[in-house]
């Protein structure tokens, strides 16, 4: 499975996937899809449908007994989230009721492009441009499904910020405390 180098791509202008690149031409565009979100994602666990356990601080050893596991979490540093029993939303949205989500992170512009820079959050109709659903591993090895849309200048709406930027830094930032 090829490796997905995301933040390379905002420096480069090259999206790689293990030995695939994509680079916009023209007056292209070339978009990460954001993730679905429906909104009922559960504050505790923030979706992931597991937390660190509380027993052991994440360590898996016992308090208690030397050398021995945590009883709560068997080991594994990780529990189910009690908020949402292991779900991960309050509400789950089935896949059939999901819509594509219209926003993403521009990672390469073509060099007709003269409105739009990488790193910008955008949002596009729903059917607008060419979706590809690419498979690899992120940074840290876990297999993701990363969608990329390859759109023209004009068919983008909007650039967006506020509220979509702040979802990204909490998503970085609880996928660097996960390791």
């Amino acid at each position: 499975m090829p490796e997905i180098d995301l933040e390379s791509a905002l420096k480069t202008n090259v999206l790689k996937l293990g030995s695939m690149e994509l680079e916009a031409h023209s007056d292209r565009i070339i978009v990460v899809q954001d993730d679905f979100i429906s909104g009922y994602e559960c504050l505790t666990c923030e979706g992931e449908q597991e937390i660190t356990c509380d027993s052991c601080r994440g360590t898996g050893n016992s308090l208690v007994v030397k050398d021995g596991k945590c009883s709560k979490c068997q080991g594994r540093k990780r529990i189910v989230c009690p908020t949402c029993g292991g779900k991960g939303a309050t509400l789950v949205i089935p896949e059939t009721a999901e819509r594509r989500p219209t926003t993403g992170q521009i990672l390469s512009v073509g060099p007709k492009v003269t409105g739009f820079e990488r790193g910008q959050s955008v949002i596009y109709p729903s059917f607008a441009g060419h979706v590809w659903d690419l498979t690899a591993l992120d940074i840290h090895g876990k297999e993701v499904t990363v969608v990329v849309v390859c759109l023209r200048e004009d068919e983008v709406l909007a650039k967006v910020s506020g509220h979509l930027e702040l979802r990204r830094v909490r998503k970085s930032a609880a996928m660097s405390t996960a390791a």
